[in-house]
């Protein structure tokens, strides 16, 4: 280590300076960082909260010696450089947003991080998407299409005020809109999302099916 902090005369034996990629990958999180916020101050849609579109940093694996896995081998002792880092990013684009230009623009800033040091210009960091096959296209349902329309019409017949919104997370959805099928996430209210007091409320349930029943019946033009 002390060969990259102090570089030595190049004499002959001379240790091979050690690159700390922990240390690389934490000022790359910066930068990351930074990168986050230029895109969510320049980009917003009209139905979601502002800076929505985050990059989180949600998993770091630092150590030596990459692995058929994809992880270093060794994750345990300090005393050695770690020449892998491992980070797994999950990334929100807009509704609006194409998918392909948002990776374009992501591998642009990494191969500009890189460029801006003398390490990683011969030793870019690689990039692999969809990590564990997971990827959600992007769904962008107008709020005047005709379902839409026919739901909230049909949920202020039974005396409540609907509301179109966006939708902050991820669901199959997305799915069928990358198939060029429109959709809308419409169901019952309820508390306690992927926990173990998950519920919905009985009331709801039924409203909801009265709505869904009737907007069919729009829907398949039945008078």
């Amino acid at each position: 280590r002390y060969n990259e902090i102090y570089p030595q005369r190049h004499d002959k034996g001379r240790l091979k300076p050690g690159v700390n990629a922990i240390e690389i990958a934490a000022r790359f999180i910066a930068a990351v960082r930074q990168y986050e916020l230029d895109r969510t101050r320049a980009k917003s849609h009209p139905l979601l909260p502002v800076g929505m579109n985050t990059i989180n940093i949600g998993v770091m694996h630092g150590g030596t010696g990459l692995g058929e896995h994809g992880l270093p081998t060794v994750m345990t002792n300090p005393a050695i450089i770690p020449d892998v880092a491992v980070l797994d990013l999950d990334m929100k684009f807009l509704p609006d947003e194409n998918s392909s230009e948002y990776r374009r623009d992501f591998e642009e800033f990494v191969h500009h991080f890189a460029e801006a040091d003398a390490w990683l210009r011969d030793n870019p960091p690689v990039i692999q998407w969809e990590l564990g096959g997971l990827h959600f296209p992007p769904m962008n349902t107008p709020v005047d299409h005709p379902l839409v329309r026919s739901l909230m019409k049909r949920k202020a017949a039974i005396g409540k005020t609907p509301k179109a919104s966006g939708f902050v997370a991820v669901c199959d959805a997305a799915h069928y809109a990358g198939a060029g099928v429109d959709g809308v996430i419409f169901g019952p209210s309820g508390d306690g999302f992927h926990g173990a007091n998950e519920y919905v409320e009985v009331e709801s349930v039924v409203e909801t099916a009265k709505v869904i029943a009737a907007s069919v019946i729009d829907w398949c033009g039945v008078r």
